[in-house]
C-alpha cells in the first residue's frame, strides 16, 4: 500500500471515529470542493450540545456557543502533513471571533499534530475546551425573562428527509405567491410577553420550488426577542405556513458592546437551523429574523434542501435591503477562493 492510500486509509477510519462519538453532523464533506490532492470538511462543533439534548436547562436561553471551521486534509495526512483550517463563523455564541482567538487555536493544533497520528479528535476536545474556557454564556441575555420558547412550534411536522416519502400534503397548502404571507398584523389580542411587543412588518419571499417542493423566506426586523415570538407567532396564524412540513428560524440582534444575540431553530430539519444561522453570519446581518418555511412536495432533495434553503433566505434579505450586491459578489468570491486552497 502506498502512502497515499495509507493516509486516505486513516482519514476514513478517523472520519468514522469522529462521526461515531460526536455524531454524523460535527463532520461534513464539502465535495464540491474536495480534490484527489485534498479532503475539505465542514468541521460544527456546539460546544452546549449537551444542554441543548436536555442534560441541563440552565444554557437553553443562552445564545449557544457554536463555531464552524473549515478543514482542508491534504493527501500526506497523518503521515506527513497536519491539516489546515479555515475560521468559517464570525460569532461564537455572542462574541465576535477575533484574530487572536484563531491565532490561538492555531497554534493549539500545531501544539498536538504529530506525524503519523491522525489529531482530529485531540483537534475538537481542545477546541471544545478553548471555547467553554473563553466564551462565557453569562454574557448573553437571558431569553427565559421574554417568555420565548424555541421549541414550542408544532409536533405534526417533525419530518426529516428520511421520512419525507411518508408525508401526505396537500398542494392547497402550498403557496402560489408571496402575498398570501405578507403580514402587518397587530397583536393586540395576544397576551403574555409577546403583547408588549408590537409585531414588526413581515415581507414574504416569491416561492422557491425545487422538485414539487416549495422553500418561502419570512423576513422582518426586530430589536428584541420579544418581537422574534411576536413574529413566529404571526406567521403560524397563517394556516398554511402553520401547515408546512418545517418552519426553519434564525435570527441576531445586536446589543451595546458590540456583543449579539443569537438562535436558531431546526423545527425538525436536522441542522437546518444551525446553517441559516451560518449564512446570518456570513453576510453580517443584525436586527434580523428569517424563518423558511418548507413544503415537501414528495421527492427528497438530499443536501440540495439546505442550498435552497439558504438561496430562499439570502434572495429575501436581499430583497429587504440588508444585503447589497456588491456584498453578495463578495461573499461569492471569498467562497470559491477558499474552495482552491
Amino acid at each position: 500500500m502506498g502512502a497515499i492510500e495509507e493516509n486516505r486509509e486513516l482519514q476514513e477510519e478517523e472520519r468514522l471515529a469522529v462521526c461515531a462519538i460526536y455524531g454524523d453532523s460535527i463532520l461534513q464533506q464539502d465535495d464540491n470542493n474536495s480534490t484527489e490532492d485534498q479532503a475539505v470538511y465542514l468541521l460544527t462543533l456546539n460546544v452546549d450540545q449537551d444542554d441543548d439534548d436536555g442534560l441541563s436547562n440552565n444554557n437553553n436561553n443562552k445564545s449557544p456557543r457554536i463555531i464552524v471551521l473549515r478543514l482542508f486534509l491534504p493527501s500526506t495526512y497523518p503521515l506527513t502533513d497536519m491539516p489546515v483550517f479555515e475560521m468559517a463563523s464570525l460569532y461564537c455564541g455572542n462574541k465576535k471571533i477575533t484574530t487572536e482567538m484563531v491565532e490561538s487555536i492555531q497554534q493549539g493544533f500545531q501544539d498536538l499534530f504529530q506525524p503519523g497520528q491522525v489529531v482530529l479528535f485531540e483537534w475538537i476536545q481542545w477546541l471544545r475546551d478553548y471555547i467553554e474556557d473563553t466564551v462565557d454564556t453569562t454574557a448573553a441575555m437571558d431569553l427565559s425573562l421574554t417568555g420565548l420558547s424555541m421549541s414550542d412550534e408544532k409536533d405534526n411536522n417533525d419530518v426529516s428527509d428520511d421520512d419525507e416519502d411518508k408525508t401526505n400534503i396537500n398542494r392547497d397548502d402550498v403557496p402560489d405567491s408571496a402575498t398570501a404571507f405578507t403580514s402587518t398584523t397587530s397583536i393586540n389580542n395576544k397576551s403574555g410577553a409577546a403583547a408588549l411587543s408590537a409585531v414588526p412588518s413581515i415581507f414574504s419571499s416569491e416561492p422557491l420550488v425545487d422538485r414539487k417542493s416549495t422553500f418561502v423566506a419570512h423576513v422582518a426586523h426586530v430589536k428584541d426577542a420579544q418581537q422574534v415570538q411576536s413574529v413566529m407567532e404571526t406567521l403560524l396564524e397563517n394556516k398554511k405556513i402553520a401547515k408546512a412540513t418545517h418552519n426553519i428560524m434564525a435570527w441576531r440582534i445586536n446589543l451595546p458592546g458590540d456583543r449579539i444575540l443569537q438562535d436558531n431553530d431546526d423545527d425538525g430539519e436536522t441542522a437546518a437551523g444551525g446553517r441559516l444561522m451560518h449564512l446570518l453570519q456570513i453576510l453580517d446581518v443584525k436586527d434580523v429574523v428569517v424563518v423558511v418555511s418548507r413544503w415537501y412536495g414528495g421527492i427528497q432533495l438530499g443536501a440540495d434542501r439546505f442550498k435552497d434553503i439558504n438561496n430562499c433566505a439570502r434572495k429575501a434579505l436581499e430583497d429587504c435591503g440588508y444585503v447589497n450586491h456588491q456584498q453578495h459578489a463578495s461573499s461569492d468570491k471569498s467562497n470559491k477562493k477558499k474552495g482552491k486552497k
